[in-house]
């Protein structure tokens, strides 16, 4: 009896330590087929805004003492603007809604993230304003966050804060563009 109960706990436990395996696995492969995630986190929440035809981005800045990848910055401006076509929103059309943005907070994955499951995030304090007036017509913070090895880096957060845009756009009344 005891010998049954000894090797059924023995596979228990090689159970469990092989499902982390799996998990991990599988949040990995994730990673590749679907890059960082997105959130939107409203602080001033955009009413309809569908009047507007264009969208461009403006400055974009990190918090100071911020330790953030040299091309950061970069990668959220293309992303945005692409995200930005992908909602019918070009940089050249009026009226047109300006987007400013600041980071404040961005963490790498360390070397423990890599052994129980990676953390990477990015959070863009934005703002929407209108072109001629100037005047704050919402305020989000924008987050992308990778949960696996494989969707993190700078392009991939990066690419995450466009789909948190996306969002932010949709919540506001745009649809995405149907593509000719």
């Amino acid at each position: 009896m005891y010998k049954h109960l000894l090797i059924f706990g023995m596979g228990l436990v090689c159970l469990a330590s092989t499902s982390g395996c799996i998990g991990r696995a599988i949040n990995e492969g994730a990673g590749v087929a679907f890059g960082a995630s997105g959130k939107v986190t409203d602080l001033h929440k955009p009413e309809k805004l569908t009047d507007y035809k264009g969208l461009k981005v403006e400055t974009l800045t990190v918090s100071q003492g911020l330790d953030v990848p040299g091309k950061m910055v970069t990668y959220l401006r293309e992303s945005m603007h692409k995200s930005a076509g992908e909602m019918g929103l070009p940089s050249d059309r009026r009226p047109i809604l300006l987007l400013t943005g600041e980071v404040i907070h961005y963490e790498s994955g360390s070397v423990v993230d890599q052994a129980i499951g990676p953390l990477q995030e990015v959070i863009l304090r934005t703002q929407l304003r209108d072109a001629d007036t100037q005047a704050v017509l919402a305020e989000s913070n924008l987050i992308g966050r990778a949960r696996a090895t494989t969707s993190g880096g700078s392009e991939n957060l990066a690419e995450g804060v466009g789909k948190a845009l996306r969002k932010w756009l949709e919540s506001a009344g745009f649809k995405e563009a149907k593509k000719e």
